[in-house]
C-alpha cells in the first residue's frame, strides 16, 4: 500500500481555548503560510521542548499534467509565526517522520512512468537531504516504501512479494547504515497491506481492512495486535482502539489497552450511532499519559489509563466552518509535557494551553 494525501489550504489563525477549565485562554499572533489549493497536513507534531510546531503538508497538483509536492512549515508555538518554509520538488511524497516531525522520509519520482521511485531523509527545517540505499530494497519495486522511528535511529525497508514469501520488513540503523532486524508476515487475503518500523522500533504489519499485528523484531514474538482505527503511544506503553465501521457488530466504545493488548479501561466517550461512523483522529502527548481525540464536531482531552476527559475544545476556537467541503476531521497534536494541543481545521490552525 502506499499513500496520497488530497487536504486543504493551509493558513495560521492561532486562537487559544477558552472553554472549560483546564483550558487556558492566550493571545498568539497570526501568521499566514502561502495560499496553496489542494493542500493539507500529513504530519502536524510539537518539538520536545514545545517551543516549535512542525506541519508536513502534501500538496496536490494545481492542474493536469503536474505533479503534487511536500511543503513543511515550522511555527514558533510563543509567537505564532512561521520561522522555516520549504517546499521541495515536484512529484515528492510524504511517508514518515519522526515523533517531533523534524526528519521526514519522503520519496521523489513516485509516479513517473517507468522511474524507480527515490526515498530521501530530510531534514524538514533546512532542507538537508541524505539518500536512503537502493540496496534495501527490492530491485524490481518501482515504488518503495520505508518508516522512520520516532527517535530518528531506525529506518524500515518493506517488501511486497508473492503469496508464498509474503510481506517482509528489514530494519537498518541510520547512522551506520547496518541491517538489524529482519521479519516477514503471511500476505493478507484482502485489503492494502503495508508495514515497517513503529515509533518506538518494533516491527509492525499493517491492513487497511483489520489492522495488523506489532512484532519483536529481533524473535519476530507477536507482541500485539491492533486495530484499524488504533493510535499507540511514543513509547508504546498504551493503544486507543476506535471502533472500526467496517464491522456492523463494533462497540460504540473507545478502548484504552495496555502494551500487552489487554483492557485498562475506556476513554469517557460514548459514541452515537452517527459518530461511529465518521473518522476520528487522535494523538498522545508524549509520555504524559494524555490523548487529544478528534471528530469533525469535537476536540476533546482525555487522561490515560483512566479514560477521564480533563478537556473539551468549543468548536467556536479551532473549526474552520469551509472545512466540512472536504475534510472535516481536524488533525491535532499534543506537546511531550501534555500541555500544549494544536489543532488543524481546514485553513485554520489553533494553539491552546492544557493545564
Amino acid at each position: 500500500m502506499r499513500y496520497g494525501f488530497v487536504f486543504l489550504s493551509a493558513a495560521l489563525a492561532a486562537t487559544l481555548a477558552g472553554g472549560p477549565s483546564p483550558i487556558a485562554a492566550q493571545e498568539v499572533s497570526v501568521a499566514t503560510s502561502p495560499e496553496t489549493s489542494g493542500a493539507g497536513t500529513a504530519k502536524l507534531a510539537f518539538t520536545k521542548d514545545g517551543r516549535l510546531l512542525h506541519e508536513i503538508q502534501s500538496v496536490s497538483a494545481a492542474a493536469w499534467g503536474e505533479f503534487g509536492h511536500v511543503r513543511a512549515i515550522t511555527y514558533d508555538t510563543r509567537t505564532g509565526k512561521i520561522i522555516h518554509l520549504l517546499t521541495l520538488g515536484p512529484d515528492t511524497w510524504f511517508f514518515s517522520a519522526t515523533s517531533d516531525g523534524r526528519t521526514a522520509i519522503i520519496s521523489i519520482d513516485r509516479d513517473r512512468k517507468d522511474a524507480r521511485a527515490h526515498l530521501l531523509l530530510v531534514d524538514m527545517e533546512t532542507g538537508q537531504a541524505q539518500d536512503i540505499p537502493s540496496k534495501w530494497f527490492d530491485a524490481d519495486d518501482h515504488n518503495p516504501y520505508a518508516q522512520i522511528s520516532g527517535d530518528g535511529r531506525l529506518v524500515s525497508a518493506y517488501t511486497e512479494s508473492n503469496a508464498e514469501i509474503g510481506r517482509i520488513v528489514t530494519l537498518y540503523e541510520w547512522r551506520t547504515k547496518k541491517l538489524i532486524a529482519k521479519q516477514s508476515a503471511g500476505y493478507p487475503a484482502g485489503g492494502g497491506a503495508w508495514g515497517g518500523v513503529t515509533q518506538d522500533g518494533e516491527i509492525e504489519f499493517l491492513n487497511s481492512r483489520t489492522g495488523g499485528d506489532i512484532v519483536d523484531p529481533k524473535s519476530g514474538r507477536l507482541l500485539v495486535t491492533i486495530g484499524l482505527n488504533s493510535h499507540r503511544s511514543l513509547d508504546g506503553a498504551w493503544i486507543i482502539e476506535f471502533p472500526n465501521p467496517l464491522f456492523g457488530d463494533a462497540p460504540r466504545e473507545v478502548i484504552i489497552e495496555n502494551r500487552s493488548g489487554e483492557v485498562a479501561g475506556k476513554l469517557d466517550l460514548q459514541m452515537t450511532d452517527d459518530e461511529l461512523y465518521k473518522t476520528w483522529r487522535g494523538a498522545f502527548c508524549g509520555r504524559s499519559a494524555r490523548f487529544i481525540a478528534a471528530s469533525a464536531d469535537t476536540v476533546r482531552a482525555f487522561e490515560i489509563p483512566s479514560g477521564k476527559k480533563i478537556a473539551d475544545f468549543p468548536k467556536t476556537t479551532w473549526q474552520d466552518p469551509d472545512a466540512t467541503k472536504t475534510d472535516p476531521t481536524p488533525t491535532v497534536a499534543c506537546s511531550f509535557n501534555g500541555k500544549r494541543v494544536a489543532i488543524r481545521s481546514g485553513v485554520r490552525l489553533t494553539l491552546h494551553d492544557l493545564n
